[in-house]
């Protein structure tokens, strides 16, 4: 299901937006707080896309491409999808950081996973220190439940990282 806001068009992920997630997910400024580290090949990116369609033809998963005038800046996902729960996840491009453009994404898909597709509680992840995404968390609703130490991340670094819930109604 595509969803409109103001500014953005989230359409469902295609295997056609490869290269445009390629761009992000090969910056090593965007990929600095995942959990992983900055991919360097376009297969990568085009084998994950193909997990990623899989997994929503089974309906585990939903993953929109966040278009500003047709230009692909960044993705938005529910994952885990079980039990009328998922996790959310959004990466933007660096250059449309500080717009509030991940917050009008990330409003767009708590509407929809709380209208038409039913859930009742959403969780997010994220490194104590990524101050901006946490701020998108806790605009949307979500409150911190939990931080705990010692995460494996990329590189075998180890990060904090805090917990947010976000309950339906």
């Amino acid at each position: 299901m595509i969803l409109n806001t103001a500014r953005l068009t989230l359409r469902p992920q295609a295997m056609g937006d490869a290269p445009a997630l390629f761009a992000i997910l090969g910056d090593p400024e965007a990929m600095r707080f995942w959990n992983r580290p900055a991919i360097s090949r376009l297969a990568v990116v085009e084998e994950i896309l193909r997990e990623q369609q899989a997994a929503m033809d089974d309906g585990v998963c939903r993953y929109w491409t966040v278009l500003e005038d047709g230009d692909a800046i960044g993705s938005v996902d529910l994952s885990l999808i079980e039990d009328r729960s998922a996790e959310l996840g959004f990466l933007l491009r660096p250059g449309r950081w500080s717009h509030g453009f991940a917050t009008e994404a990330t409003a767009a898909v708590i509407a929809h996973a709380f209208g038409p597709l039913g859930l009742k509680r959403l969780a997010a992840a994220v490194q104590a220190g990524n101050f901006a995404a946490i701020r998108v968390l806790e605009k949307t609703g979500f409150a911190r439940v939990d931080v705990r130490s010692g995460i494996a991340m990329a590189g075998g670094m180890r990060a904090d990282c805090a917990f947010y819930a976000l309950d339906r109604g």
